[in-house]
């Protein structure tokens, strides 16, 4: 199934009742989203239609972080939309944390707090505190087709609610299919 073909997380309210459903769809996402291959240029990509799609949804004065960071502590690419104090420090705080999250679970942030959510858990009962972790959407996995092993990076939107991060990253990947695997 592509990427543009998928329901929206959105379409869901963050509440325990829809969390297995939400938790199957990022899922559906990430399975969809594998890249081909990722260079410094498709993250340039990625952050820029990410840069695009929120400025064309934008209301009033939102703003957002959006940060592509490789696993090595390469960061590919870095943007602000939005002066303080509706974007400032606290974001990339949350964006650290939502980051943490990918790399040490492989799953999108969204989908790990759903998990949780699911189980009638929280991530704080499992030792995930916050400003190190935060299991809440907008922390999204790069994935290369030909490699199960685990994620290479993530990509990392914070400003909006949860659900709003996550399908920013989505639908800019939907927006992008020469970057992502047949």
């Amino acid at each position: 199934m592509s990427l543009g073909t998928l329901p929206k997380v959105t379409a869901y309210a963050v509440t325990d009742a829809d969390s297995p459903a939400i938790r199957d769809l990022a899922a559906q996402q990430e399975s969809a989203a594998r890249f081909s291959t990722f260079s410094a240029d498709a993250a340039w990509e990625v952050g820029s239609a990410i840069r695009a799609a929120f400025l064309e949804r934008r209301v009033g004065d939102q703003g957002v972080i959006i940060s592509i960071e490789l696993f090595t502590g390469h960061r590919l690419f870095s943007a602000v939309v939005g002066a303080p104090p509706v974007v400032g420090p606290d974001n990339w705080a949350w964006a650290a944390a939502k980051l943490n999250v990918v790399r040490r679970f492989g799953v999108s942030s969204l989908r790990k707090g759903r998990e949780f959510a699911a189980q009638g858990r929280t991530p704080e009962a499992k030792g995930l505190h916050f400003p190190e972790y935060a299991c809440h959407g907008g922390g999204f996995p790069i994935y290369l087709a030909n490699n199960d092993s685990g994620p290479i990076g993530a990509i990392v939107v914070s400003g909006l609610p949860q659900l709003d991060d996550h399908q920013l990253i989505v639908d800019a990947l939907a927006s992008l299919p020469h970057l992502l695997a047949k």
